[in-house]
C-alpha cells in the first residue's frame, strides 16, 4: 500500500545509502528528488567521463548501484520498493524512479545488506591465495541472477587471454592524452569526499598484475610497491540486453553482488578497462558466448588493508522534495 511522503529521517538514510554506492573514478555522477514516497535518481552530467565512458555506460551502472543502495536501505526500515526506469520521457535526465510502500516489517533478504553498504568498499591491493568457496560462489551467482543479469567465472584459460587484452588496453591508455587528463581531473593526491585519493590507489605492482593502476602515467613517490596474485578470480557480469536499462539494471546486480561478497569478508576491484573501449569489449564478450558484459571484476581475499574513497554527503547531491 503506497504512503504520502517519507520523513525527513528516512530521506537522509536512503541518500545516505546511496551516496555510498560504486561509481567510476568515484565520480558519484547522480541527484536525487523525493516526491512523497518516491526517490528519483537523475544523472548529473557535470560528473560523467566524457572521454573514458564515451557511451554512458559505466555512469548507468553506477546509477543502478545507487538505486540498489536506497532499495537495500528501504528494506531496512519496512519499506517494500518497486523500479521504473526512464519513467518520464519529459525529464531523459531521470534514470530510475524508486516507488516505497507503506512501512511494515524490515524486508527479508534485502535488509541483511544494510549493514554491508557502509562496508564495501573497491580494494585495488593484493589478495591471498585462498580460492573461494563453491557455496559462496554459488550465492554470489544467485545475487547476479535476482536482478536479471549473470555471472561468468572465467576459466584459466580465459584469464590468460584476458591478461594481454590488459596489457594492450593499459598501454593504450598511457598514450591517450585526452583520457588521461580527464583521469587526472579524478586520481590521486589527498581527495576527501570524490574521486579516488592517492592513499586509495593501492600498492603499485611489481609486474603486470590484473589490477587497474589508475595512477599509471602520474608521478606517485609516496605509494609502496607489492607483487599481487598471480591467479585471480575473473568474473563478468553480463546482460542479454544493450541499451540504458540494461545498465541501469547491470548497476543494480554488481553492487547486490558486491554486498553478498563484502558479508563473506570478499574484496572487489573492477577492470573497465576492458569493456570501455569497442574491440576489447568484443573480445571479452565473445568469451561469455555472445552476451553483453557489463562489469569485469576482481574477486578474492584481501592480503592488506585499503584505504577508502570519500563520498559528497547527500544534501550535496540532493536537489528537492515535493
Amino acid at each position: 500500500m503506497p504512503i504520502d511522503r517519507l520523513t525527513d529521517d528516512e530521506i537522509g538514510i536512503l541518500l545516505t545509502a546511496a551516496v555510498h554506492a560504486p561509481s567510476m573514478h568515484n565520480t558519484q555522477p547522480w541527484r536525487f528528488e523525493v516526491h512523497g514516497p518516491v526517490v528519483d535518481v537523475l544523472l548529473d552530467e557535470e560528473r560523467t567521463l566524457q572521454f573514458e565512458d564515451v557511451s554512458g555506460r559505466a555512469t548507468h551502472v553506477g546509477l543502478g548501484a545507487a538505486v540498489f543502495n536506497i532499495r537495500v536501505a528501504a528494506a531496512m526500515l519496512g519499506h517494500e520498493t518497486r523500479i521504473a526506469t526512464h519513467p518520464d520521457p519529459a525529464r531523459p535526465e531521470i534514470k530510475a524512479r524508486v516507488y516505497l510502500d507503506r512501512r511494515e516489517a524490515p524486508v527479508p533478504d534485502l535488509s541483511s545488506l544494510y549493514g554491508e553498504v557502509s562496508q564495501r568498499h573497491t580494494y585495488r591491493g593484493p589478495l591471498l591465495d585462498h580460492p573461494i568457496h563453491l557455496t559462496v560462489r554459488r550465492e554470489l551467482d544467485e545475487a547476479a541472477c535476482t536482478e536479471g543479469t549473470e555471472l561468468h567465472w572465467l576459466e584459466p584459460a580465459s584469464v590468460s587471454g584476458l591478461e594481454v587484452l590488459l596489457r594492450q588496453t593499459d598501454a593504450e591508455d598511457l598514450y591517450d592524452e585526452e583520457r588521461r587528463q580527464e583521469r587526472e581531473t579524478w586520481i590521486g593526491g589527498d581527495r576527501s569526499d570524490e574521486g579516488i585519493a592517492e592513499r586509495a590507489l593501492g600498492p603499485q605492482p611489481v609486474r603486470q598484475s590484473f589490477v587497474r593502476d589508475l595512477s599509471a602515467g602520474f608521478d606517485s613517490p609516496n605509494r609502496s610497491q607489492a607483487v599481487y596474485e598471480t591467479a585471480p578470480a575473473i568474473v563478468v557480469l553480463s546482460t542479454p540486453d544493450e541499451d540504458e536499462d540494461a545498465w541501469v539494471r547491470a548497476g543494480q546486480a554488481v553492487q547486490r553482488v558486491l554486498l553478498v561478497a563484502t558479508s563473506y569478508k570478499l574484496a572487489a576491484s573492477f577492470l573497465d578497462q576492458l569493456l570501455e573501449r569497442p574491440a576489447p569489449r568484443s573480445q571479452v564478450r565473445g568469451v561469455i558466448g555472445g552476451r553483453w558484459p557489463q562489469m569485469v571484476l576482481r574477486i578474492g581475499y584481501p592480503a592488506q588493508s585499503n584505504g577508502h574513497t570519500g563520498r559528497r554527503d547527500w544534501r550535496d547531491s540532493f536537489d528537492r522534495w515535493f
